[in-house]
């Protein structure tokens, strides 16, 4: 018997992935270094306790997924599990908090190659559903 899969659903992580790109993008910008460590205590509280606990995922799946029409195409749009989820935010704190901690010593320009490299892993996973730690993962 098929038991659900334990995770969030695909577009909620699609929008929080998004989220977390465009936001680090616009904090890169308009140089505001304050949205990098904000996102990183988002994420690694989610890392933490799971994919219900990311702020993000919790505005999509309360405030916008209600209004919207089910998915019901040929393809749909399915779950992503919970481990890749929390590795993925876990990843992505990791990245955050290395980029904050370069700001804090004055050494901006890595931690802007961080976030700019940490906002394009978003954006690959909210575009294709590729989750770099699942490439990370296999042998």
């Amino acid at each position: 018997m098929n038991q659900p899969v334990e995770g969030v659903d695909a577009r909620t992580d699609r929008v929080a992935q998004g989220a977390i790109g465009v936001a680090l993008l616009a904090a890169f910008v308009f140089r505001v270094p304050l949205i990098v460590p904000l996102l990183a205590i988002i994420l690694g509280i989610s890392a933490l306790a799971g994919p219900r606990a990311n702020g993000l995922n919790v505005v999509f799946e309360r405030g916008i997924a209600p209004r919207l029409p089910r998915p019901g195409g040929a393809v749909p749009e399915g779950r992503v599990a919970a481990p890749v989820a929390r590795a993925q935010d876990a990843l992505a704190a990791g990245a955050l908090v290395g980029a904050s901690s370069m700001f804090l010593l004055g050494v901006g320009f890595v931690g802007w190659v961080l976030v700019m490299g940490e906002a394009g892993i978003a954006i690959v996973a909210a575009t294709t559903r590729l989750h770099v730690v699942e490439l990370l993962r296999k042998p």
